[in-house]
C-alpha cells in the first residue's frame, strides 16, 4: 500500500528544530553528549576550562557546540543585577580583547558556558545591603567588544544611534541561528521548540499557503518544489496563531532565519550549499552590489562582507565553485578569483583550496585578519 500523506509540514518543523543525533546505549543511563547538552542548555551553564574552548570559527564553542560565556559571580551588585537596574557583567560570544585580557590575567576560570536561548543566566553574589549570599536568574547583556570583533550587523563601523540599536536589540536566538552553519551540533531540542504555540491546523495552513506560491520563496525567489521542507511559512506579525494570508509569507530557511527577532532556527552548511546551488541553477545569482551579495551569502560571513565593503574591496563571488578536475571540486563562501583569495566553512574546502594554490581562510581566520 502506498502512503499519500503529505508530511511536508512535519519536515518543515523538523528543519526548524535542526538535526539532532543521539547515541543510545541500554547499558547506560545517559550518553556523555546528553549530559553535556543538558548542562549547556541550562541557565546555570557548564564550568569551562581554557583548554575546552574552541576558537577556530571566531565565535566561541565547546565540543562543536556554539556557546556564550558568562561570569555568574556578580559581586556586591547582585541585588541590582537581579532587579534589572544594573546591567551586570557582560556575556561573551567571540574571542574579543576582553576575553583575551582575562586569559592573560589567569582569571578565565570565572566563566561558565551555556547556549540557553532564554536570555536568563543563573548568577550569585553578596548583597551590599545585608551581607547575605544571594542567587537567582538575571538578564545579562552581550559584550560590546564581541560585537565589534565580529562586526555584527556592522557594529564595528556604526556610530551613535545605529550602534546603540544593534546592542540594545541583540537577541541570543537570532545570533545562534546566524552562525549555525559553522557547527555540526545544535542547542538542546527543549531550547529550540517554539513556545509561542501554533494553531492545531498549522501544518495544513502552512502547506496550503506554500502551495499558493508554488513552493517558491517570496523573498529570494528560489523554487523549492524539489525540496519543500526547506520552505517555511513565516508569520509577519510574529503572532503564530494569526493565520490569515496577509500575515503569512513563504520563505526558504535561509531567508527565514534572516528575519529580525525570530526564534532559534538551525540551518546546516549542507542546506546552505543546496539552496545556493538551486539559486545559481535558477538564475538568481545576479549580484551587482554589496546588498545583493549579503542577501545570498551565508549569514556567518555577513560581518566580514560589511568590513570588506567599508574598506573598498571589489564585490566578491558568493558560493564560488572551483573544479580541480571532473572528480574533484571545492567551494568557497566568498571568493575573489582574480586574487585567488577566498573564505570557506568546510575544512575539506579550505584544505583543497590551499592545495590548489588559493589563499583560503576559515571564517575564524578571516575574522582574526580583520581585527589585526
Amino acid at each position: 500500500m502506498k502512503l499519500t500523506t503529505d508530511l511536508s509540514g512535519l519536515w518543515a518543523n523538523v528543519e526548524r528544530m535542526g538535526k539532532f543525533e543521539a547515541n543510545f546505549n541500554l547499558q547506560e543511563d545517559h550518553s556523555p553528549d546528553f549530559e553535556l547538552d543538558k548542562d549547556l542548555s541550562s541557565t546555570a551553564g557548564l564550568d569551562i576550562q581554557l583548554e575546552d574552548l574552541e576558537l577556530e570559527n571566531g565565535v566561541l564553542s565547546v565540543k562543536g557546540r556554539q556557546v556564550l560565556l558568562f561570569i555568574p559571580d556578580q559581586g556586591q551588585a547582585i541585588d541590582e543585577v537581579l532587579e534589572g537596574t544594573k546591567e551586570g557583567r557582560k556575556f561573551h560570544v567571540a574571542d574579543c580583547k576582553t576575553l583575551n585580557s582575562m586569559r592573560q590575567k589567569n582569571r578565565f576560570n570565572r566563566y561558565k558556558a551555556t547556549y540557553n536561548t532564554s536570555g536568563l543566566f543563573k548568577v550569585y553574589g553578596v548583597s551590599y545591603e545585608t551581607g547575605d549570599s544571594v542567587e537567582g536568574e538575571a538578564e545579562l547583556r552581550v559584550c560590546k567588544n564581541c560585537l565589534s570583533y565580529l562586526n555584527y550587523k556592522g557594529y564595528r563601523h556604526g556610530k551613535g544611534l545605529p550602534k546603540k540599536q544593534i546592542y540594545d536589540e541583540y537577541d541570543i536566538s537570532e545570533f545562534l541561528s546566524e552562525y549555525s552553519t559553522l557547527f555540526s551540533s545544535m542547542p538542546d531540542r527543549s531550547q529550540v521548540v517554539d513556545k509561542g504555540g501554533y494553531s492545531d491546523d498549522w501544518a495544513e495552513v502552512s502547506t496550503n499557503y506554500r502551495a499558493t506560491v508554488n513552493f517558491c520563496c517570496e523573498q529570494c525567489g528560489v523554487d523549492l518544489n524539489s525540496n519543500k521542507r526547506l520552505l517555511h511559512t513565516h508569520h509577519i506579525s510574529g503572532n503564530k496563531r494569526e493565520n490569515h494570508p496577509g500575515n503569512l509569507k513563504a520563505l526558504c530557511i535561509d531567508c527565514h532565519r534572516k528575519q529580525p527577532h525570530h526564534d532559534y532556527m538551525r540551518v546546516t552548511h549542507e542546506n546552505m550549499l543546496f539552496l545556493n546551488g538551486l539559486r545559481r541553477e535558477q538564475g538568481l545569482f545576479n549580484i551587482s552590489n554589496w546588498n545583493q551579495a549579503r542577501n545570498v551569502a551565508d549569514k556567518a560571513v555577513d560581518g566580514l562582507l560589511r568590513f570588506y565593503e567599508k574598506n573598498g574591496y571589489p564585490i566578491p563571488e558568493i558560493n564560488f565553485i572551483i573544479k580541480n578536475n571532473e572528480q574533484s571540486t571545492f567551494q568557497l563562501e566568498v571568493a575573489w578569483p582574480s586574487l585567488k583569495k577566498g573564505i570557506a566553512i568546510s575544512r575539506e574546502d579550505i584544505k583543497a583550496g590551499q592545495l590548489y594554490g588559493w589563499n583560503v581562510l576559515s571564517v575564524g581566520e578571516a575574522l582574526s585578519e580583520m581585527n589585526q
